[in-house]
């Protein structure tokens, strides 16, 4: 650009500040848009026959579609489960995780890319000082993420394809899929339960019959005993839970004894009407507070916020909720109430069923289940 394009420019510049400054006051505060116009413009239903996103990304030349497999994309080295990739073709990436579904150990991602140096020179790094001859004769995966180093991590995939062989691996997966299609045959023979995904690996995701909290309740049951571990999710704006298949040995005899354990704490959930009016909760107190060192303590507001559908409960981590700050007596009248002491010192049945008591009382809120009503 010469000097007199330059002034030009600034002369064009200071003209449309001028020239704003002097329409300001006609100008419009809002938007010039009515709230809610777009709602109008979009289609009340989707198509019977969605377009693939695939074509609509290769259309547009700034978009990148990466595929992320970080589960299922492990039992693609099964021929029969490789039409579940259909689209692929149209990816720019593809990853997956071997620590999830390939037997080797946390942390350990494979990551695919159609065109690299789109991907490098978005994350080149190439100072002086880290320049080298040989950098022409080899991948540079410096270039490949965002820390300069990295640690060895195809050397412990490699010993595993070296030990398990690919009919080894491929053996492990259809093992994990046809116990996940058995635990779900025991799923639907209960007629409390229902299976709301389609089975096709090693995942079943399931639920009671019955509101949200009766489910979040037999998750915290099942996950307190310590026999399972499962985790929940949202499915259809539903309270799911998800049962996954992860033993590498895992046999039908450990898929039955998991269903026994899911079918025995809904048995004692639903045995009587769960209410909140039926508990019995000692006040929480500071100290009390403190003794329950692994206890979540949260305020009322901040756990009616946590029952909202964005958020999802575990069961791993019991709340206390406690009403308000006047609710912790003193030193005196916590002396005096005997009746409701209880300590967390020694982990013994006492302490355990106080404990469980307080943990029911808000896992089911303002819900008045029996058996009867969650039977179809």
């Amino acid at each position: 650009m010469d000097i007199e394009e330059f002034r030009h420019r600034g002369k064009e510049m200071i003209d449309f500040i001028c020239e704003y400054i002097n329409t300001l006051d006609k100008k419009r505060v809002t938007a010039d848009v009515e709230p809610c116009y777009l709602r109008k413009l979009l289609p009340s239903e989707a198509p019977e026959e969605p377009e693939e996103i695939g074509p609509v990304c290769k259309s547009q030349p700034c978009t990148w579609l990466h595929v992320d497999g970080a589960y299922a994309g492990n039992s693609f080295i099964c021929p029969e489960l490789r039409p579940l990739m259909a689209g692929i073709e149209y990816a720019d990436s593809f990853n997956t995780n071997p620590n999830k579904w390939l037997l080797v150990n946390f942390d350990c991602s494979c990551l695919w890319v159609r065109d690299r140096i789109r991907l490098t020179s978005a994350l080149v790094v190439d100072p002086l000082y880290l320049q080298h001859a040989n950098s022409d004769d080899a991948i540079d995966y410096r270039h490949w993420g965002i820390p300069l180093s990295r640690r060895f991590r195809s050397l412990k995939m490699w010993f595993v394809i070296r030990k398990y062989g690919l009919s080894g691996l491929q053996k492990y997966i259809r093992n994990h899929i046809r116990l996940a299609k058995h635990f779900e045959s025991l799923v639907k023979k209960d007629n409390r339960f229902e299976v709301v995904n389609d089975v096709k690996l090693g995942l079943v995701c399931f639920r009671l019959y019955g509101p949200d909290a009766v489910n979040r309740n037999l998750l915290a049951k099942i996950n307190s005993s310590g026999k399972l571990h499962m985790i929940p999710s949202m499915v259809r704006g539903k309270y799911i839970i998800r049962f996954c298949v992860v033993a590498e040995n895992a046999t039908d005899a450990d898929i039955e004894y998991a269903w026994s354990v899911i079918t025995q704490e809904a048995d004692d959930m639903l045995a009587k009407p769960v209410t909140p009016e039926a508990v019995v909760r000692p006040p929480l107190t500071r100290q009390k507070s403190r003794r329950f060192s692994f206890t979540r303590s949260v305020s009322r507001e901040i756990y009616k916020r946590s029952q909202s559908k964005s958020n999802l409960h575990d069961g791993a981590t019991p709340i206390l909720i406690p009403d308000d700050e006047t609710d912790s007596p003193t030193n005196e009248e916590e002396e005096s109430s005997s009746d409701v002491e209880f300590t967390m010192t020694n982990g013994n049945a006492e302490d355990d069923e106080v404990f469980t008591k307080d943990f029911n009382d808000f896992s089911i809120t303002d819900s008045k289940v029996t058996t009867k009503e969650l039977v179809l």
